[in-house]
């Protein structure tokens, strides 16, 4: 990235490409190679980006686009832009208020962040900075009783939905991070939130469509279940009582040779009830990319590693400013794909066309 780009401060951020660029020159080795991994070589990882790139955006012209609006919802939650903050269990790399930083960034400007079940700060304390916006990340970390006690807690929190992920019943290998010697540990270690002693990791590849169906009978609040990539389990999901669908390749950390979540949306959105909301993530960057995922069909657009590097770039001012950015972004791009609301992004607006690299990567 040439120099002249080069700031420090979050609020003099004007492109996506500087955050990253500055978060990179931030961070340490370890965080940055934990960040950028993907399993194994890293195919899937950089699947989503190259799928992401041969999708391309088809203009109309003589619409009125004098006012433009991208609000959304998901999952019953009222979103002032297309933009989720995804759960990442190691944020605390990246910010040591964890979870706290990207709650108080998205409560700011209106939109969700998902609470990782590995947060290090307090949940209560992320739900209470907007009560009834953000999501609550479960992992199956213990039986039923261990289960149910979660649950009761994450519904006493504020939360405003549940969000089960079930693509990761095991870690990814990931071979860029393991050769850096970086080593995170998935289990929590004595924090707020969880007691090391009590928990049986063994319950994590155990969960199966009955297990999620108990899941769903033991709360009243929405319940997204994370890690959809087809349409057979998109169905079962809301057979076993799921009120949204996040489609999710975990950013490509799990599976390596994977299919990218951009080229799946379509057909699991097809295969759904219009009831049924869904979300995305895994690769998604600029705004751009945002309109190509809502023109397939999603609600909402889910920011991962781009969360981390907001944050390592500039903390929750940093964050914010990313936000900004890509709502500017989203503006822009559906006004001169005249577009006014985002019910104008539908699939005659994307196809696939010769792939192209940015500038950054």
């Amino acid at each position: 990235m040439p120099s002249s780009w080069t700031v420090t401060r979050p609020e003099d951020l004007i492109t996506i490409d500087q955050v990253i660029d500055l978060a990179r020159e931030r961070l340490d080795p370890g965080p940055l190679a934990w960040a950028e991994s993907g399993a194994g070589q890293g195919v899937t990882h950089s699947r989503n980006r190259k799928a992401l790139n041969a999708l391309a955006l088809v203009p109309r012209l003589g619409q009125d686009v004098s006012d433009v609006v991208i609000g959304s919802s998901f999952a019953g939650v009222e979103l002032s832009a297309p933009l989720l903050l995804a759960p990442i269990g190691a944020l605390a790399l990246y910010d040591p208020q964890d979870a706290l930083a990207a709650a108080t960034a998205a409560a700011s400007r209106s939109i969700s962040s998902f609470c990782s079940i590995h947060s290090t700060v307090p949940w209560e304390d992320v739900a209470a900075t907007a009560p009834g916006r953000h999501f609550f990340q479960l992992y199956v970390l213990g039986d039923r009783s261990w289960q149910a006690e979660t649950l009761d807690r994450v519904g006493s929190a504020g939360f405003g939905g549940l969000c089960v992920t079930m693509d990761s019943p095991t870690v990814g290998r990931r071979d860029h991070s393991l050769e850096s010697g970086y080593r995170w540990s998935t289990g929590p270690d004595g924090t707020v939130n969880l007691d090391p002693g009590a928990l049986d990791h063994s319950h994590r590849p155990a969960l199966s469509w009955e297990g999620l169906e108990w899941i769903c009978a033991q709360t009243d609040l929405p319940v997204v279940v994370k890690g959809v990539m087809t349409a057979t389990d998109a169905v079962r999901a809301v057979e076993a009582g799921a009120d949204a669908i996040y489609v999710s390749n975990h950013g490509g950390r799990m599976v390596d040779h994977a299919v990218s979540t951009i080229e799946v949306l379509g057909e699991i959105v097809a295969s759904l009830p219009d009831t049924i909301d869904v979300a995305v993530d895994s690769g998604f960057t600029r705004g751009a990319e945002i309109c190509m995922a809502v023109a397939l069909g999603a609600k909402a657009v889910g920011l991962g590693r781009l969360q981390c590097w907001a944050l390592a770039a500039g903390g929750v001012p940093g964050l914010v400013r990313v936000i900004e950015i890509l709502t500017q972004e989203i503006e822009t791009t559906m006004a001169n794909l005249g577009c006014a609301v985002l019910d104008d992004l539908t699939p005659e607006r994307v196809r696939w066309s010769m792939p192209a690299e940015p500038r950054y990567l």
